[in-house]
């Protein structure tokens, strides 16, 4: 029987692990074919235990579920916080983005190198923001624009 995980830190160590295994997903939530998963896939399967249908034939329906699941905003909060960029603010509510800031952050090439963010370079940023939630009483505020 698999518990849900409520531990933030417990939940980015497993999705850590699944990427590790399945491998990681940059275009849609979950490549069927080779059953690689993206970074919020594996943070709802880390969560719940498993990754829905809607994660491969219903996009909006999935992030419906990743915006109603508290232990994977979470996790998405703290893995956007270790980012070295801002998450995009919404000036019409007042929210940050964090998911966007991460499919950006993963999908998007290094302006210097012109490379995506290497799996491993992700399974350091989870690592990081497994660390910080362990160790900090809350997600950091964003860093001022220079």
């Amino acid at each position: 029987m698999n518990l849900p995980r409520t531990s933030t830190g417990t939940i980015l160590d497993v999705a850590g692990q699944l990427l590790s295994y399945f491998g990681l997903e940059r275009d849609s939530l979950v490549t069927p074919a080779r059953e690689a998963l993206s970074i919020e896939a594996a943070l709802f399967r880390a969560v719940t235990g498993r990754i829905p249908t809607a994660f491969t034939r219903d996009p909006k329906t999935a992030e419906l579920l990743l915006e109603t699941n508290e232990p994977t905003q979470d996790a998405l909060r703290w893995i956007s916080a270790v980012l070295p960029t801002n998450a995009p603010h919404d000036p019409d509510t007042g929210i940050d983005d964090h998911l966007e800031h991460i499919r950006t952050w993963v999908t998007t090439a290094d302006f210097f190198t012109g490379a995506l963010p290497e799996p491993f370079e992700v399974l350091r940023v989870l690592d990081r923001a497994k660390q910080a939630a362990e160790t900090l009483t809350a997600v950091p505020a964003q860093r001022e624009a220079a």
